[in-house]
C-alpha cells in the first residue's frame, strides 16, 4: 500500500488492486448483498425470504427481494348439470355438481353456488372467463329453440343485466334431436361481495329437455381466472 501526503497535508492511502481480501471486510448479515444508495454510498440489500427473487426498483432506488411473480392459472372450476329437466329455469338453481370425473381440474378454492338463488360468487378478484354450454333434446315435431342467459350483478343482486346470451334452434323432425347453445364472457371482478353471476335457461316449448348426466359434461359451466385485475 502506497502512502502519499497531499498538498494540504492530508495523508492519503492508495490501496493496490486486489489487496483487500474477504477476511479484511467488515462483517455483515448472511444473504445481504452490497449495493449503493441514491447518494452513491455503499449500502446493503436486506436478506430476503426463501423463494424470493432480487428485483430492480429502477434508477436511484435500491433493489429488493420480492416474491416471484405467479405463473399459470390460479383459478379453474367446472360445474355440471347432473339431472336433466324440461321447462324453464329462471334462474338455474339445482341438480348441479362440481365436475368430479375423468381427471377433472379444480384450481384454487372454486366458485360458491347459492342453491336457493342460483347466484354464483367468485372466490377472489381478477379477470374471469365464464362460459355456459347447454345441451338440449326434443322428441316432438314442433318449432323449438333453447336459450341460455348469463346474468350479471354489480350490487349483490339488486339489479341484473344480461351481458351474454346463447341461442340455438332445433330442427322440426319426427325423431330425437339434439342441439347446444353456448356463450362466454370475460368479467373484471374487483368486488367479490357485489359482482356475481347466474344462469337462466328458456325453451320455446315445454317438451324441450335440458340434458343432464351423472358422469359426462353435457350441460356445464366453467369459470377460469385469466389473471389479476
Amino acid at each position: 500500500m502506497a502512502i502519499t501526503i497531499s498538498g494540504s497535508g492530508i495523508v492519503e492511502a492508495n490501496i493496490a488492486d486486489n489487496a483487500v481480501t474477504l477476511a479484511k471486510m467488515a462483517g455483515g448479515t448472511d444473504g445481504n448483498i452490497i449495493t449503493y444508495d441514491t447518494s452513491g454510498n455503499p449500502a446493503v440489500v436486506a436478506t430476503g425470504s426463501d423463494g424470493q427473487i432480487l428485483t430492480s426498483a429502477g434508477a436511484d432506488a435500491v433493489p429488493a427481494f420480492e416474491a416471484a411473480p405467479g405463473g399459470g392459472l390460479t383459478g379453474v372450476d367446472t360445474w355440471v348439470l347432473s339431472t336433466g329437466f324440461t321447462g324453464n329455469a329462471d334462474p338455474l338453481t339445482s341438480n348441479l355438481r362440481r365436475d368430479d370425473t375423468s381427471a377433472n381440474s379444480l384450481i384454487g378454492t372454486g366458485m360458491a353456488l347459492d342453491t336457493g338463488t342460483g347466484v354464483w360468487t367468485f372466490p377472489d378478484t381478477g379477470y374471469w372467463q365464464v362460459s355456459a354450454y347447454v345441451s338440449s333434446k326434443v322428441t316432438a315435431t314442433d318449432n323449438r329453440y333453447c336459450t341460455v342467459e348469463m346474468d350479471y350483478t354489480a350490487n349483490n343482486g339488486t339489479d341484473w343485466t344480461t351481458p351474454s346470451l346463447g341461442r340455438a334452434s332445433i330442427a322440426n323432425i319426427a325423431s330425437v334431436t339434439y342441439t347446444s347453445s353456448k356463450n362466454t364472457k370475460i368479467f373484471d371482478i374487483t368486488d367479490t361481495s357485489n359482482q356475481k353471476v347466474r344462469f337462466s335457461i328458456f325453451k320455446m316449448i315445454s317438451t324441450v329437455e335440458t340434458v343432464g348426466h351423472g358422469t359426462e359434461n353435457e350441460t356445464c359451466f366453467t369459470f377460469i381466472k385469466l389473471g389479476d385485475t
